[in-house]
């Protein structure tokens, strides 16, 4: 779905570079996670593969086509969604009912356009049905009559996942996603992600959360100085890393052999139980 060739990228002339030689690949039905410290370059990496940030050298390729590089005109792929860190950049309505209804073919009213979100907006005659079960899933059905800058930091995020999955992407880019939002919601958001992979798209995120990443990913790429370090499944990523893993890996480490989820702890006590 998703093809980064040996991609530079600065934003400003005379500054430094952010990605240098990045290079990455990210499956159909499969939830690919970038790791790595701030400044790594995960950020930019994700604006870079939905045509918001366009490198000075390498290629872009998203479902096999070329986004124009640094100099030409913009030419984002349909189909593709970024959910940034900041989720108010998608905010511009007065209640989260109308944040939703615009992706609604039919209930759309002009507002400020986000370069974040391309819709690939739903019928009138299923759009109804797909935003009432997208809240439920979300967990924002009390929120529907809320202005959106009224939430909780985790609220915002989980309505802006609303919106941005109403879009029905193909390729899901998402800045944190599991920032702000409790430890409940969570596991229920990774589980979205991989059911959203399951059904047929490519979905990216970049994360501090390494916990997150190991039980949810399926694959994982290390960023450091703007480059891709290492990439694996997590299980081979996390269990041979001595600094960047899981608090599970450091804690049965020499004991438990590649274990990197509280799951794989537990599991491993259950066997030595019975």
């Amino acid at each position: 779905a998703l093809r980064l060739r040996d991609v530079w990228f600065r934003y400003e002339r005379e500054a430094p570079d952010v990605l240098r030689g990045f290079s990455l690949k990210a499956r159909t039905g499969a939830v690919t996670a970038l790791v790595g410290a701030n400044g790594a370059g995960k950020s930019t990496a994700l604006r870079a593969a939905c045509g918001l940030a366009r490198p000075y050298r390498g290629t872009v390729e998203v479902f096999g086509r070329k986004l124009r590089r640094r100099g030409g005109a913009p030419a984002a792929a349909d189909g593709v969604v970024l959910l940034p860190q900041d989720p108010t950049l998608l905010f511009s309505r007065e209640t989260v009912r109308e944040e939703l209804a615009d992706m609604l073919v039919g209930t759309r009213t002009p507002a400020p356009a986000s370069d974040a979100v391309q819709s690939a907006a739903l019928a009138p005659s299923d759009g109804q049905a797909a935003l009432a079960e997208i809240a439920a899933l979300c967990a924002i059905e009390p929120l529907m009559d809320v202005h959106p800058l009224d939430l909780s930091g985790g609220e915002r995020q989980r309505v802006a996942l609303a919106k941005v999955l109403l879009a029905r992407p193909r390729l899901l880019l998402l800045d944190e996603p599991g920032k702000g939002v409790d430890a409940a919601f969570k596991a229920e958001l990774g589980a979205l992600l991989r059911q959203v992979a399951a059904q047929g798209a490519a979905v990216l995120i970049a994360s501090h959360d390494l916990d997150f990443c190991a039980r949810w990913a399926d694959e994982t790429a290390l960023v450091f100085d703007g480059a891709v370090a290492a990439a694996a499944p997590p299980r081979a990523l996390f269990a041979r890393a001595d600094f960047y893993t899981t608090a599970a890996s450091r804690m049965a480490r020499g004991i438990i052999p590649d274990a990197v989820t509280v799951e794989d702890i537990v599991e491993a006590c259950r066997r030595e139980g019975e």
